[in-house]
C-alpha cells in the first residue's frame, strides 16, 4: 500500500473511535436522563402515597421533583448534542472510507501498470 492509503487507513480507524466515542457518550446521557424520569416519577409517587410525609414537607419534594425533571431536560439536551456529534462523526467516517477506496484502488491500478510493463519489457527482451 501506498503512503497515503496507509495514512488514510490510520484516520479511518481514528474517525471510527471517535464515532463510537459520540454514541457512547449519547447513550449515556440518554440513560441518565431515563435514571432522572424514574427518580422524578419514584418521587411524585412517594408525594401521593398515603403516609407520606409530603404535608409536612411539601417544598422538599417538590424540589427534588423540579431537581430531577431539571436534570433529565439537561441530559436529554446533551444527548441531543452528542447525537449531531455522531451524526458528523458519521459523515466524515464516510468521507474517510470512500478516500480510503479510491486510494486502494489506485494502488491496485499502479501495480497492475508495473506488472505489465515489467511483462512487456521481459518480452521484448527475450531473444528471438
Amino acid at each position: 500500500m501506498s503512503r497515503r492509503t496507509d495514512r488514510l487507513t490510520k484516520v479511518l480507524v481514528l474517525q471510527e473511535k471517535l464515532k463510537e466515542l459520540h454514541e457512547t457518550r449519547q447513550a449515556l446521557h440518554t440513560a441518565n436522563a431515563r435514571f432522572a424520569a424514574d427518580e422524578a416519577e419514584d418521587v411524585v409517587a412517594a408525594f401521593n402515597a398515603e403516609g407520606s410525609l409530603s404535608s409536612v414537607f411539601p417544598e422538599v419534594y417538590h424540589a427534588r421533583i423540579a431537581s430531577a425533571t431539571a436534570a433529565k431536560q439537561h441530559h436529554l439536551a446533551n444527548a441531543h448534542v452528542e447525537g449531531l456529534r455522531v451524526a458528523k462523526a458519521s459523515a466524515r467516517l464516510d468521507a474517510v472510507a470512500r478516500e480510503v477506496g479510491i486510494s486502494r484502488r489506485a494502488d491496485d491500478r499502479a501495480s497492475e501498470e508495473r506488472d505489465q510493463t515489467e511483462a512487456l519489457s521481459r518480452y521484448q527482451a527475450k531473444p528471438k
